[in-house]
């Protein structure tokens, strides 16, 4: 796929195409300092956790030098230095070109989608984030829990409780093993509900299916809430 892109953030080093192919010991470091954040990195690391890459490890990392260039990445253990890589289109450029990372066109869609849902939620367009998860989950793409739990959260701050729980109940069962978020969403939405009793099982089934789940910042937060319902928790 070519690109104005592809030519900027070329190495000046490598004479001519390089790809590498990439190995469980591959990693792309994204620099995550003052500088690059504020052109991007951030967006463009999140993207890459999001896409749950299986042959290359994504990392943040402190400042890389040469700020000027930036957002910059390293690639390891190739030892190259990369700069500009300010989008998720970026990024996907560079799997592609350097690692030789094939990324199926619609999971590329949906994830630039819920990012941008996200941005949106944050700027307090809810329906406008809601949009743009629907849009991303009818792609079918990898990652559909992520967008459940969003769509989740979403329509409950719009006050569909309904809509919420359901989003809450599709999120837990694609959830994969350690996403904490899937089961907060649904004993968020069931409370939402009034029904503080199965509020309770979801946390005590959250709990013996991961004993991590405590050590979430909401779990002190939502055993508070259902005492104070008058329901006895046994977890």
């Amino acid at each position: 796929m070519a690109s104005a892109f592809a030519s900027s953030w070329r190495p000046t080093h490598l004479r001519g195409p390089r790809r590498f192919r990439a190995t469980a010991t591959s990693t792309v470091h994204i620099c995550t300092g003052k500088v690059c954040k504020k052109q991007g990195s951030q967006q463009v690391l999140k993207f890459a956790q999001d896409l749950g890459l299986t042959d290359v490890n994504i990392q943040e990392c402190g400042c890389l030098g040469n700020c000027g260039n930036g957002p910059n990445m390293l690639l390891t253990p190739e030892e190259v230095t990369l700069g500009h890589v300010a989008t998720p289109a970026d990024m996907a450029d560079i799997l592609r070109w350097q690692l030789d990372v094939q990324l199926p066109d619609k999971q590329l869609k949906a994830t630039e989608l819920r990012l941008a849902g996200n941005q949106l939620a944050v700027e307090g367009d809810l329906q406008g984030a809601a949009a743009k998860y629907s849009q991303a989950l009818n792609l079918n793409a990898t990652g559909q829990h992520m967008l459940h739990s969003n769509l989740s959260a979403v329509y409950l701050q719009l006050g569909d409780k309904q809509a919420a729980l359901q989003h809450a109940e599709a999120a837990v069962q694609h959830a994969p093993h350690g996403f904490h978020v899937a089961y907060v969403r649904l004993i968020d939405a069931l409370y939402a509900c009034g029904r503080y009793s199965e509020a309770a099982v979801a946390l005590q089934v959250a709990v013996r299916q991961d004993p991590g789940f405590k050590t979430v910042p909401e779990y002190k937060v939502i055993g508070k809430a259902l005492k104070q319902a008058g329901v006895r928790l046994r977890v």
